[in-house]
């Protein structure tokens, strides 16, 4: 079994913040979880070919959703019963999406030596980091995620290795953008 690092425990609590900040905003933060979510995509997009522009374009998707969800909400519906666990439900989809986001955005290395060879995460990091990546179980999850169609698919027999090999397809499909290794 692959130790818990810091790394993980820091997105695990990026995850619970969202969740909470979205429990806190009730309805509210149900509408800027799921269109966060919708939007990540069209992000990550813009996100390959400009970083400032997609940075200025998440943060002015971010203010709509909240005007929206203000707007759309009334007042007297946002503070009924249940309407924070939607919010936290909202919040944690919305943590979740970005911390994937985040674990199958680090940079692939390529090999000096044989340029069909790359290894992700990257072993050229800081030192502290390159072990970090290494033994991070949520980064090796986002390893899959990302080179997933260069791996092996499992055997119909292996049953929950076909599921999980499914959804990093899916995935796969949502969160990256063209096929990173081949750039040079």
């Amino acid at each position: 079994m692959t130790p818990v690092t810091w790394l993980d425990v820091a997105l695990v609590l990026m995850v619970v913040v969202t969740t909470a900040l979205g429990a806190k905003r009730r309805l509210v933060g149900l509408v800027v979880g799921v269109g966060g979510v919708l939007l990540l995509r069209p992000l990550i997009i813009i996100g390959s070919r400009d970083v400032w522009i997609a940075l200025a374009a998440g943060l002015c998707g971010t203010l709509i959703l909240a005007l929206i969800g203000q707007r759309l909400v009334p007042a007297g519906r946002r503070q009924r019963w249940g309407t924070a666990a939607l919010g936290g439900v909202g919040g944690a989809v919305l943590g979740l999406s970005l911390m994937l986001a985040l674990v199958t955005s680090l940079p692939i290395e390529r090999s000096t030596a044989n340029e069909r060879e790359i290894f992700y995460p990257p072993r050229t990091a800081p030192a502290g980091l390159a072990v970090t990546f290494a033994q991070s179980p949520l980064v090796l999850e986002g390893r899959a995620i990302l080179l997933h169609p260069l791996l092996t698919a499992p055997t119909p027999a292996e049953g929950l290795a076909t599921l999980t090999w499914r959804a990093e397809g899916l995935l796969h499909r949502w969160l990256v953008v063209g096929e990173p290794w081949t750039a040079p």
